[in-house]
């Protein structure tokens, strides 16, 4: 009987031996299966956000004041997500994912690397792009919440909403200069016929001289968007060409704000 226990023991050895060898294979690869789970919701987050910022520039170059009130508004639905329990973040996540089974269907664009999204997007209104748009930030938010592997910065965040409502204002200044220009070319051109006149109106906007002690001033009206401008020029230095500055203004021309405007060649929309 002998023979017996000794092949009981050698495979008992054997059965000890692969247990823990399976054993060590698993915490050799824990770390790696962790890492790429990691990497995987990484890149994920990357691809909703890139969605995300194809629908933003979108809905901006439309209407900034109603982009930045949507970003308002979803930075109030994730800090809600935050504040729920965890049956409640994952309802909410199962209801996205019925209607987004995989990442892809995310991609409401869809189309030619060259399109342009003006042409792509042209089959949606605003409101329901704006809908989806706010959809993936919930989703990422929720993710965030739930999912340990996700990155831990939430999508939006009340120091991009500053950096937003800057970028809103430059962009209106952007397009308050340029009709500025344009309005003063229009004026200048109109002068060249009636005699050096120092008023010009259309059915657009109004052009008049402003006093000013230094500068040679004109206020601009444009009475489609309610907005004031003005337009001030000045000779130093033996220059050829004048100093010319742009202000926003008010009704009676005596307010002045410098217009801090994109560096950027294509006019805004």
């Amino acid at each position: 009987m002998t023979w017996f226990w000794l092949a009981c023991v050698a495979l008992g050895s054997i059965g000890i031996g692969l247990i823990l060898g399976f054993k060590g294979a698993a915490l050799l690869f824990q770390p790696t299966i962790q890492d790429q789970n990691l990497k995987l919701a990484l890149d994920r987050n990357f691809a909703l956000t890139i969605l995300r910022r194809e629908l933003a520039n979108w809905l901006f170059r439309r209407d900034p004041d109603r982009n930045l009130q949507i970003y308002r508004e979803a930075l109030g639905a994730v800090t809600a997500i935050d504040s729920m329990n965890r049956t409640e973040q994952y309802g909410q996540r199962a209801g996205i994912s019925k209607k987004f089974p995989w990442y892809v269907d995310f991609d409401l664009i869809d189309s030619h690397d060259y399109t342009l999204y003006a042409d792509a997007l042209s089959w949606s209104n605003y409101d329901e792009i704006a809908n989806h748009y706010t959809t993936i930030i919930r989703f990422q938010a929720l993710q965030v919440a739930i999912n340990e592997d996700w990155p831990r910065q939430g999508p939006i965040s009340d120091k991009e909403l500053s950096h937003l409502e800057n970028y809103v204002r430059k962009y209106k200044d952007t397009q308050l200069k340029r009709r500025l220009k344009a309005a003063i070319h229009e004026f200048y051109t109109y002068r060249q016929y009636e005699n050096e006149s120092l008023k010009y109106e259309t059915a657009t906007l109004i052009v008049r001289r402003v006093y000013h002690f230094a500068e040679n001033r004109y206020g601009v009206h444009f009475k489609d968007t309610g907005e004031f401008g003005l337009y001030g020029f000045f000779f130093a230095d033996n220059r050829d060409e004048p100093f010319t500055n742009f202000y926003r203004s008010n009704a009676d021309f005596t307010e002045e704000t410098w217009l801090d405007d994109m560096r950027i060649n294509e006019p805004p929309i």
